[in-house]
């Protein structure tokens, strides 16, 4: 790889010696938390919990739902996308153009953090969405699509089409050749937008809540969220796990047509498994050995094509083979947040400005495409001792919300089955986090 396409600063500076405690000790302390926390819920959590949802006054909800700002909104994002997409194909070349940064840093990394605050936001700003419902117009195409689906409990493929955009984009970020490379990300950009804009229009404006990867990835970490709605639509604040335990149940348990939403579509735990192993896959692929094998082999990226394939495959894999539920993805979304978070923690610090820089010098006095006298900061990296506490505090607070979360739908689940019964069942997924929890901890302070 040509140094001008260099990959963006490594995704986690902490290591094993930046950690406060010894390394072997974190270790068991991260594994015997996720197993105390199922003990101490096991006894303490006997029946679901609705949790408190205190729906906002009027005059906020009101101003959430409208479209003075929602427009605007959309316009940005919209003229934002389209910049970042024609100067990655037109723009400078080198380092200095931004769309590694907007692409793999705010989009990939900076949607987790804002859809847990927000909600799933990129739904209401999907620029996808903008350029469809423009389309329509121009071509006089009906917005449900030309072969509308059935409606919105129509399963389907259900989230196979998401599930499969994102390995497709990871793929570009983890494995393409030159993968920095402005021009390949904006090719990929633009094939990835006709591609979804045509199953769009033929499909119709609901495609993109299981088409669209990015849709879908906003919409998972936003039911962590503690803004959200009621149950008569208006905007509420609620616990951060009613997103996670209450989506796709009713007062009778799971509903008739099982959960229509991103809770348990077809293909929501292979989403889950792509987003979870691709993370993992970047952790492990860091280390010398991976690096010195892949090397050696002579097809460093079918080989790396191949094991994160593999890697999200084992994952799903896992995940099916503890469970027998098809509602366990939603409490792996904030164990697969967590892990993201963490691994992606310095990235998100320090190329997050950095790429901002780079989009403003572009415009700033003097600037020729390239050569321009402006200078991006140098951004000194974080205390690693701090980054690797985060890394640590991420990945054991997005298992215990999961072990929260699972408990929680495991007793909706079964509405008046015995105790010993339901905990019986989650076993082998708790031991499977204890795993995961593990794992994590090592491959980003080991590997």
């Amino acid at each position: 790889m040509s140094p001008r396409h260099a990959p963006l600063a490594a995704h986690g500076v902490g290591s094993s010696q930046d950690l406060p405690l010894p390394f072997d000790l974190v270790l068991q302390a991260g594994a015997v938390t996720v197993v105390l926390s199922f003990l101490v819920v096991s006894f303490l959590w006997r029946a679901p919990r609705e949790g408190a949802v205190r729906p906002l006054p009027a005059r906020w909800d009101a101003v959430l739902r409208s479209p003075w700002w929602r427009g605007p909104a959309r316009a940005v994002v919209l003229a934002l996308a389209l910049y970042a997409v024609g100067n990655a194909l037109l723009g400078p070349a080198d380092e200095t153009n931004p769309a590694a940064h907007l692409v793999f840093v705010w989009l990939w990394v900076g949607l987790i953090p804002v859809s847990v605050l927000l909600g799933p936001v990129w739904r209401g700003v999907n620029p996808l969405r903008t350029l469809h419902a423009g389309l329509c117009r121009l071509l006089r195409v009906p917005v449900g699509g030309l072969r509308p689906l059935a409606g919105p409990d129509d399963r389907g493929w259900g989230h196979w089409p998401a599930a499969v955009a994102l390995l497709a984009f990871v793929w570009l970020e983890l494995v393409a050749p030159d993968r920095t490379d402005p021009r390949l990300i904006g090719t990929w950009l633009t094939a990835y937008a006709v591609v979804q804009l045509g199953a769009g229009l033929v499909r119709g404006e609901s495609w993109f809540a299981r088409g669209d990867g990015f849709e879908m990835y906003s919409e998972l970490a936003g039911r962590l969220s503690v803004l959200g709605r009621d149950d008569a639509a208006r905007y509420a604040l609620r616990s951060p796990l009613a997103g996670l335990t209450t989506a796709g149940f009713t007062t009778a348990g799971l509903t008739p047509a099982g959960l229509s939403t991103a809770a348990s579509a077809r293909g929501t735990i292979a989403f889950v498994a792509v987003w979870w192993g691709s993370t993992i896959f970047d952790s492990a692929s860091g280390s010398p050995l991976w690096a010195g094998f892949a090397q050696s082999t002579g097809a460093p990226e079918l080989v790396a094509t191949a094991g994160l394939v593999g890697v999200c495959v084992l994952v799903a894999g896992s995940l099916r083979w503890t469970t027998r539920r098809a509602d366990i993805a939603l409490p792996l979304v904030p164990i697969a947040a967590g892990y993201t978070l963490a691994h992606y923690a310095s990235l998100l610090v320090v190329e997050g400005p950095r790429g901002l820089w780079l989009l403003v010098g572009q415009w700033a006095p003097g600037a020729d495409g390239g050569s321009s006298g402006f200078v991006t900061p140098d951004l000194s990296v974080p205390d690693p001792a701090v980054i690797a506490v985060v890394q640590v505090v991420c990945i054991v607070v997005g298992h215990l919300v999961g072990v929260l979360a699972a408990h929680d739908r495991a007793l909706r689940a079964a509405p008046g089955r015995q105790h010993t019964l339901v905990l019986a069942d989650e076993l082998p997924g708790v031991l499977l986090m204890v795993v995961y929890t593990w794992a994590g901890l090592f491959l980003l302070f080991a590997a």
